[in-house]
């Protein structure tokens, strides 16, 4: 444990950087989250969009706009810290400890994505399902669809990987 001290330090140093930088960021700030996203809600829907800088992607038919609080942001620092996490706990190489926290950086970012472009779909099905039953609640229905993909997707992720790593760890040990 004591040894993974500097690299969990370093990932908590990041975090509180990378959060600090997005409490300053724009929409064109995190256009690496954004476009990507955007890009693949396109191709899902076939809803092109229009991109606004101070406002982000508008998608005309399907009556939304992919900004800033959309950009999973939150969810991409959280992955990056369970996936840190995890690493750390499993690996016994300084290498290995090393590479750690840009391998956990760029994993999180991929899976950011995915999980972004599913909380968005699923969010415009569940909003034309609902809308003519509940018009004044979508704003709610949105929030609640948004917290249940996130938090679903994280545990389900970090049990997953956790799961092949310790399994990883066992076939080790036999060997």
């Amino acid at each position: 444990m004591n040894r993974n001290i500097p690299y969990y330090l370093t990932a908590a140093g990041l975090f509180i950087l990378l959060k600090f930088a997005f409490s300053r960021a724009d929409t064109d700030d995190l256009a690496f989250l954004l476009k990507p996203t955007d890009k693949l809600v396109e191709w899902l829907t076939g809803s092109p969009a229009v991109y606004f800088p101070d406002t982000g992607y508008y998608h005309n038919r399907l009556n939304i706009v992919i900004e800033k609080s959309c950009s999973g942001f939150n969810f991409w620092i959280l992955c990056f810290l369970a996936f840190t996490y995890l690493a750390l706990k499993y690996f016994d190489k300084p290498l290995h400890k090393m590479s750690a926290v840009p391998t956990a950086l760029v994993c999180a970012y991929l899976l950011t994505i995915v999980v972004n472009t599913s909380r968005i779909f699923a969010s415009v099905v569940v909003r034309n399902q609902t809308g003519d039953i509940f018009p004044d609640q979508q704003y709610l229905i949105h929030e609640i669809v948004g917290i249940i993909m996130n938090l679903s997707f994280l545990i389900l992720v970090y049990y997953l990987i956790e799961k092949l790593l310790k399994t990883r760890q066992n076939h080790a040990k036999l060997t």
